[in-house]
């Protein structure tokens, strides 16, 4: 009998990995998420530059990174390739481990029957499945941290004469406690965690803490020998983490004296588990708490009797927990933020398992709540919160808010529909960054990347057709193009199909395009002025032809000039200079790029000024134009 009821946590644990894992990895590549993130491009970006030989403590671009995750996340990449499952897969396996780590500290402190609880729980919370299933570095720290938690109440509570043993363990705590700092921007909130802690023991249990203090010195040493690297960089690099500025503006009305914005937060941070959650669809289904009804009940009374009991060290251990952990999301906008509150997870579900399993045990007191009973109610709960998380998971959240937009859904069909029809040769694809984000997200969107792709901005007046037969141009239905060319096309006799959330344009062949004024000058030997032509006296059409693909960021200006020559005004298209410095070749070899655009100051204009430059030259030294055949800067064409 004993030995079963030995076996008994190992199959259980096992049936809740199984569900853990299915919620996270079943329709992992598009299904939910509908489709990628810039962020998730961003980290596969760093990703590919580990594995070009680029290493760091802490990359600057994409807002600033620790490096832990991309090193896990790069090493997928490498072995299963360009996807989005290589990216994606990292998170699941950490959120299986986290659930692991969760079942350990939770037995570590309360036994077994409450760490199945918890486990359970966490295996099928939506919040945990959420995270599982990004390719974002933040559900590692749940991960780290609660090793650390693990291995100190394994160094805290060992009792043998073997004192080599608990400073071994005392050592791994600090270990992970450090290495947790290189995983996401919320981990600040651990060494908070850790002072918060030691005070509290220092306090109020002297005698155990002086009888553990080589352990404890031995911890953290380790923890900021694990740390340092990050520090010091952090430090001699102040403006690497510029990001932090961009959120902090309840922190800076709370050093101004004004305390409103962290109490308002503070209010929705308790209320978030049972109440109302995040604000945004990004961070999961708006609005939605943590909990359901039920189980937040039984979190808010764990916690008054985490209060009530705050004297024994498990206790107050979950309450500091818990207070520094809400504490990024605290002092930064848009609270209740999930991703910022992530530290919660190792001990998120345990507040509530201490109910439910005290609740079986006052089963003879209450007399009508038996022990198969109480089984049988957090099978329903656990099942409960199964169906739960996949209908918000698979059903609500995709369809939801800015969902589909954020993870450019309509790019995923777009790559679907170009895999699927092997005849294309070449097409053009309209989006909103098409210099940045646009072509690495159809890099690992595709699973055909020989088939050449143009991109371009519509909202920029552009319209690009490739050199193919036959041509073919596709852009998101809710990105429309400029009107002036869409009209061109129907003209021009293109088929036009809305296909979801897509729109297709076909055409034989390239037209032949005749203005008014045709011009023959090269830029650069890479981009040749065809012509132009004015339209309503107000309205500029150019027409180029890509003579080379560039090899760096090009942006157009345009000048109008006054009689005397004097510039008037001056505006700018294409590729604007990117602050983290991403630009990705995004024409091919004799495309056509149409433009219609309207420059400025035309009533007192006479000419304008008209040529390219590399954007990136333009600081410190002057822009350096691209010269015409000719050795000139640019071209001037005359107002008609």
């Amino acid at each position: 009998m004993s030995q079963s009821g030995n076996r008994q946590p190992v199959w259980v644990m096992t049936t809740l990995l199984l569900a853990g894992a299915a919620l996270r990895l079943f329709g992992l590549n598009n299904l939910s998420p509908p489709g990628i993130t810039h962020d998730e491009v961003a980290n596969w970006l760093i990703d590919r530059s580990i594995l070009a030989g680029e290493h760091a403590i802490y990359f600057t671009r994409a807002y600033g990174h620790e490096a832990g995750f991309h090193y896990l996340q790069s090493g997928l990449v490498a072995l299963l390739g360009d996807n989005i499952l290589a990216l994606r897969l990292p998170a699941a396996f950490c959120g299986l481990l986290g659930m692991a780590v969760t079942f350990a500290l939770s037995r570590k402190l309360f036994g077994k029957n409450v760490a199945l609880m918890a486990a359970g729980l966490l295996a099928v919370l939506f919040w945990p499945v959420f995270y599982g299933r990004l390719a974002l570095r933040a559900i590692s720290l749940p991960l780290t941290s609660g090793l650390s938690a693990y291995f100190w109440w394994q160094g805290w509570e060992w009792r043998g004469e073997d004192t080599g043993h608990s400073q071994r363990r005392f050592t791994l705590a600090g270990f992970f406690a450090g290495l947790s700092l290189h995983t996401y921007l919320a981990a600040r909130a651990v060494p908070i965690f850790y002072a918060l802690w030691l005070a509290y023991l220092a306090i109020f249990h002297w005698r155990d803490f002086k009888q553990r203090w080589r352990g404890i010195v031995i911890f953290l040493l380790m923890f900021a020998a694990v740390a340092a690297p990050l520090i010091i960089f952090l430090q001699t690099n102040p403006g690497a983490e510029f990001r932090i500025s961009e959120v902090d503006a309840p922190l800076q009305a709370l050093r101004s004296g004004n305390w409103q914005p962290v109490l308002e937060n503070g209010l929705k941070l308790l209320g978030m588990f049972g109440f109302v959650g995040t604000p945004l669809w990004r961070e999961g289904v708006s609005s939605a708490p943590v909990f359901e009804p039920i189980v937040a009940v039984l979190f808010y009374i764990g916690l008054l009797l985490c209060l009530w009991r705050w004297r024994r060290p498990r206790y107050a251990f979950l309450l500091i927990w818990l207070g520094t952990a809400v504490s990024p999301s605290l002092v930064t906008i848009n609270a209740p933020s999930h991703i910022r509150s992530i530290l919660v997870l190792p001990v998120l579900t345990l507040i509530p398992a201490i109910v439910m399993h005290s609740s079986g045990q006052l089963s003879t007191l209450f007399r009508h709540l038996s022990t198969r009973s109480s089984r049988i109610l957090l099978l329903t709960i656990f099942l409960f919160y199964a169906a739960r998380t996949s209908v918000l998971q698979f059903q609500t959240w995709p369809n939801g808010g800015d969902v589909p937009f954020v993870w450019q859904a309509a790019f995923t069909e777009m790559a679907d529909y170009l895999d699927g029809h092997t005849d294309l040769t070449a097409a053009a694809i309209a989006g909103w960054s098409p210099s940045t984000m646009d072509s690495p997200t159809m890099t690992l969107l595709r699973q055909n990347d020989d088939l050449p792709l143009s991109h371009f901005d519509p909202q920029e007046g552009t319209l690009i057709l490739p050199d193919a037969e036959p041509v073919v141009v596709i852009r998101p239905s809710d990105l429309p193009l400029d009107p002036v060319w869409e009209k061109q096309l129907q003209l021009w006799g293109a088929e036009i199909e809305q296909d979801g959330r897509f729109t297709r344009y076909a055409l034989p062949k390239q037209p032949a395009i005749e203005l008014a004024n045709p011009v023959d000058v090269t830029f650069g030997e890479e981009i040749k002025l065809l012509g132009y032509e004015w339209v309503n006296e107000r309205a500029l059409l150019l027409v180029w032809r890509v003579t080379a693909v560039p090899t760096a960021s090009r942006q157009q200006f345009i000048h109008s000039l006054a009689a005397d020559g004097s510039q008037l005004a001056d505006t700018y298209r294409f590729d604007a200079p990117d602050p983290q410095g991403i630009w990705f070749p995004h024409w091919q070899p004799d495309d056509l790029i149409l433009q219609h655009l309207t420059p400025p100051a035309l009533d007192e204009a006479t000419q304008l000024r008209l040529g390219w430059f590399d954007p990136a030259t333009c600081t410190p030294e002057p822009c350096q134009n691209l010269r015409t055949g000719d050795g000139a800067k640019f071209v001037l064409l005359p107002m008609e």
